[in-house]
């Protein structure tokens, strides 16, 4: 029988609250490593990153005897840029020091150039076209990121688009079935992402799922939404949607290696989901988690 996969929440200050209030609900945690230092500028070179240890230590308080995972989104790998050996190393402190049990990153660019600013953040998650030229970019970085890391699991999660990338070689999903194949990285597959992609008019979330090797997915992202400017959004700004939460009844059962599940939502937002939603939450995704074991029961 399959390993029935974890129920876990993405790290933020609202989050020892919960914990503290339902600890059996909890059973991982994830953070964004760019969470846990101080930035002090590009001006700074090499040494402007220094952790945050009141942060780190609230973590480790919160987080007991839970696994943890890493979620990078500084890094920016897909970027057409050298890749920020600085960051790299601190991510790799950072893995070493709390003991990362698995480690994702993002197909989506986050740095770009622009003018006389070698690294401008682009404010969201830029698409990439993706195909060789992408994966010429992308592989040498992961390979980097990986010994960094100390060469625990790597992932990496697909884009919430606003548009369309044209004539792009590849499609998404045949590019992380690559990834996987050539044992490069895994898949954190996030539902409300497609979901996003799908609102704006993009590939349909089941077509998309459809195209995807089950055996690449390692961990699925929950998370909710709203409109903004006339695009849908990926703000984690609520509770999940039930058209996605239709996805991953459908589809989490079907992928053998899934290790854990967990729900993204910003702390700003806590005051309006409330302790009993985020409970709700939790629990729903704790049977969503028994159902991965009970249908892989089943079907043997």
């Amino acid at each position: 029988m399959r390993r029935r996969p974890l129920v876990g929440l993405l790290h933020n200050p609202a989050v020892p609250t919960i914990v503290a209030a339902a600890p059996t609900l909890v059973e991982c945690l994830e953070v964004i490593p760019d969470r846990l230092w101080h930035y002090l500028g590009i001006g700074a070179g090499r040494d402007r990153f220094i952790l945050a240890e009141e942060p780190i230590a609230l973590l480790r308080r919160t987080l007991g005897d839970r696994p943890l995972s890493g979620h990078g989104l500084g890094l920016s790998l897909p970027s057409d840029l050298p890749v920020d050996e600085a960051m790299i190393e601190q991510v790799g402190i950072l893995a070493r020091r709390l003991g990362f049990a698995w480690y994702s990153e993002h197909l989506s660019v986050f740095i770009t150039p622009r003018g006389s600013v070698p690294g401008a953040q682009a404010g969201l998650g830029l698409p990439v076209s993706c195909g060789a030229e992408l994966m010429a970019v992308l592989a040498p970085k992961l390979a980097r990121l990986r010994e960094a890391i100390g060469g625990v699991p790597l992932a990496m999660e697909n884009a919430a688009n606003f548009a369309e990338v044209p004539e792009a070689e590849e499609s998404e999903p045949a590019f992380f079935n690559r990834l996987h194949a050539e044992g490069r990285s895994d898949t954190l597959l996030d539902l409300h992402n497609l979901h996003v992609t799908e609102r704006n008019g993009g590939t349909p979330a089941e077509a998309w799922l459809a195209a995807l090797d089950p055996g690449a997915v390692t961990e699925i992202h929950l998370a909710g939404g709203d409109e903004m400017g006339g695009f849908y959004s990926d703000s984690h700004c609520g509770r999940t949607p039930d058209a996605v939460w239709d996805l991953a009844v459908r589809w989490a059962p079907r992928f053998p290696r899934l290790r854990a599940i967990i729900f993204e939502f910003h702390e700003t937002w806590f005051p309006e989901i409330g302790l009993p939603g985020l409970i709700a939450e939790l629990e729903r995704m704790h049977g969503l988690a028994d159902a991965c074991v009970r249908e892989d029961a089943h079907a043997g």
